[in-house]
């Protein structure tokens, strides 16, 4: 007979610390093209405060839209109880049952030296460089969930529905041993 699942109480799992330049690929096109309309009306002989609001609105919308973007992708943490693991990112969530999960599988990889489970495609997500959250399509054509932070220490986990779920735990190894020590916990059905 297998021992009953302990309760325990959900524990925040560390994740790894995104590149500090990752919010330059956000508010680097948004500062550019804020600066590039004055400058433009400037060399078109035009001063470049025109009567004609309608041509800045929308590039005063920009840094609002930006900063929801940024609140966005501040917003990222995992959480892991006996039972599974919820993920938050951005303007995705997940909650994945840890029977769902193929632990026999899954493995912590670089995707410099194995570019064959980089995510390939985005379907519904959030992405810069050295970012994902969300949706993806893998290269064998497989859904994926990402929270990737950290492209040298990503924890691939295969899910039973053959889908699979990438994370960048701070470590990542520790986690996959938890999920393991977990998973022998669980009540057989």
């Amino acid at each position: 007979m297998r021992p009953q699942t302990p309760s325990i109480p959900a524990q925040s799992i560390p994740l790894a610390a995104p590149a500090a330049t990752s919010l330059l690929w956000l508010w680097g096109p948004v500062l550019l093209v804020i600066c590039i309309n004055p400058l433009i009306q400037l060399f078109a002989g035009k001063p470049p405060v025109t009567a004609a609001f309608a041509s800045w609105g929308p590039l005063l919308v920009l840094p609002l839209i930006t900063a929801g973007l940024t609140l966005a992708y501040r917003r990222r943490h995992l959480q892991l109880d006996a039972r599974r693991l919820k993920i938050a990112s951005t303007l995705y969530s997940k909650q994945v049952p840890i029977s769902a999960m193929r632990l026999d599988r899954a493995r912590v990889v670089d995707f410099d030296e194995n570019p064959g489970f980089k995510p390939a495609l985005k379907t519904n997500g959030f992405q810069m460089p050295g970012f994902r959250a969300g949706h993806f399509r893998m290269k064998d054509g497989s859904k994926g969930f990402c929270l990737i932070t950290d492209n040298h220490r990503v924890l691939v986990l295969p899910l039973r529905d053959g889908s699979s779920v990438l994370l960048s735990p701070e470590q990542p190894r520790a986690l996959l041993e938890e999920l393991k020590r977990l998973a022998d916990n669980l009540p057989r059905a």
